[in-house]
């Protein structure tokens, strides 16, 4: 089994590149905040240092989890035929599970190393901007212990297990002919627990956010980024149903111009089609876009409703820390878009060439790819408002009667026009790279 594993992170790489950045990323910034835990405990508790890298190494682990069960979902995609034949030859479901599991602690070691010294590097520049904000004393230091390496690598490691559970459900849950089945077909529907499950979730937030007013802002904005959290794991559950809500009205123009020699017909009609291929692609935009903005939210009320009740020197220190977390989160929204879109584009390369046989143009095909990564972007962009609306307003409101949140342009257009440009970007890229390939080939293929 350890054999078939680690020959499998050998002869597909490329598969394994998102699930390898997003791990890398883990073990970086739990190894970096962890350090900022050990620098309080040697200078005597004596600051703030303890509670930001616990705060920061919170989030990271649920931002790494989260991601880590996309990227691992798409490794396990690109071998699903190869596990489905594992299942029809005898194979247990406990031992595909085993397989899996052993391909992301190979990969955890394997990425470990670069990872801390990432880690320790961004460790000492954040403390000695740290220092320089006087959120830590003058003298303090990243100390030379493995401690905090070692609980990276065993953190992540909890992580990627948590993660493979999720990944793997469907295939070792599945009969050995019904995952036969799904390796030539995507699924249409979603369960009723799935759903069911979404929407406790959203009932959950909705009584959070009426907890929310009334709060003292420190409180209500941990709350608040609780509840944005929240709010993407039940879009993640619920993403086919809303994904294809969302863009069935914004593909209303582009379906309407069946009667032309446009791409923008076909796209809207795939991406209907194919709600679990769009939820996908759309699920890791809203990511960054909902979190984000929540962020920024948060943040830009506290300022804008506050001023003058907090010391400028707090007000500044609290943005400046919300800044590291924002950019934090769009680092591994970006790792979660980049691997999504390129792995589901490579993965309509059949696609591609099936229309190209049966009379697409090229010209058809790029406007319709075109089409397609402008819409998944939009939706992306409309299910992360959703995400930070409700939480936004329950912020605002529990620091006044205004219930609209104040979100500074100037920080929140280039997160939204960077959303969007990496969307279309990426898909447009992997597209063109995918039609290009000789049509005949493609389809004969195994």
């Amino acid at each position: 089994m350890i054999k078939m594993a680690f020959g499998a992170l050998r002869t597909r790489p490329a598969s394994f590149a998102g699930l390898a950045s997003a791990l890398f990323l883990a073990v970086s910034a739990i190894t970096m905040f962890g350090s900022m835990i050990a620098a309080a405990a040697s200078a005597g508790g004596d600051s703030d240092l303890g509670a930001i890298g616990g705060a920061f190494g919170e989030i990271v682990m649920i931002m790494a989890t989260f991601v880590a069960v996309t990227t691992l979902g798409f490794a396990i995609r690109q071998q699903y035929r190869e596990l489905a034949l594992l299942r029809t030859v005898a194979a247990t479901p406990r031992q595909v599970r085993r397989l899996i599991r052993l391909q992301v602690v190979g990969l955890i070691l394997l990425i470990s190393p670069p990872a801390w010294v990432a880690g320790a590097i961004a460790a000492r520049v954040f403390l000695a901007a740290l220092v320089d904000r006087g959120l830590a004393p003058a003298g303090a230091t990243v100390p030379g212990n493995p401690l905090p390496l070692l609980i990276a690598t065993f953190a992540t490691t909890l992580v990627g297990l948590l993660a493979s559970v999720f990944a793997t459900w469907r295939i070792s849950h599945s009969t050995p002919s019904a995952a036969m089945t799904e390796t030539a077909a995507e699924t249409s529907r979603i369960g009723w627990f799935r759903v069911l499950l979404g929407l406790i979730v959203i009932g959950g937030v909705g009584v959070l956010c009426a907890f929310l007013v009334g709060r003292e802002p420190d409180e209500a904005a941990q709350a608040a980024l609780l509840g944005a959290l929240a709010l993407m794991i039940a879009v993640a559950l619920l993403g086919p149903l809303l994904a294809r809500l969302v863009v069935t009205l914004l593909g209303l123009p582009l379906r309407r111009s069946r009667g032309r020699e446009s791409g923008g017909w076909l796209a809207a009609a795939n991406l209907r089609g194919h709600a679990h291929r769009l939820s996908s692609a759309v699920v890791p935009i809203a990511l960054l876009i909902g979190l984000s903005t929540t962020f920024l939210a948060v943040t830009g009320t506290i300022r804008h409703q506050m001023a003058g009740a907090l010391p400028d020197a707090v007000s500044d220190n609290d943005v400046w820390l919300r800044g590291v977390e924002v950019a934090m989160l769009a680092l591994f929204g970006t790792v979660a878009t980049l691997n999504t879109l390129i792995s589901l584009t490579a993965a309509r390369k059949r696609e591609y060439a099936l229309l190209t046989l049966i009379g697409a143009t090229k010209r058809q095909l790029v406007r319709m790819l075109a089409a397609e990564s402008v819409l998944t972007a939009l939706t992306g962009v409309v299910l992360g408002t959703a995400i930070a609306a409700p939480v936004s307003i329950a912020f605002a409101l529990s620091l006044s009667d205004d219930p609209i949140p104040y979100v500074s342009m100037g920080s929140y257009a280039p997160i939204l026009v960077g959303a969007v440009v990496l969307a279309v970007t990426t898909e447009m890229v992997a597209g063109l790279r995918t039609i290009r390939l000789d049509p005949a080939t493609t389809v004969t293929a195994p």
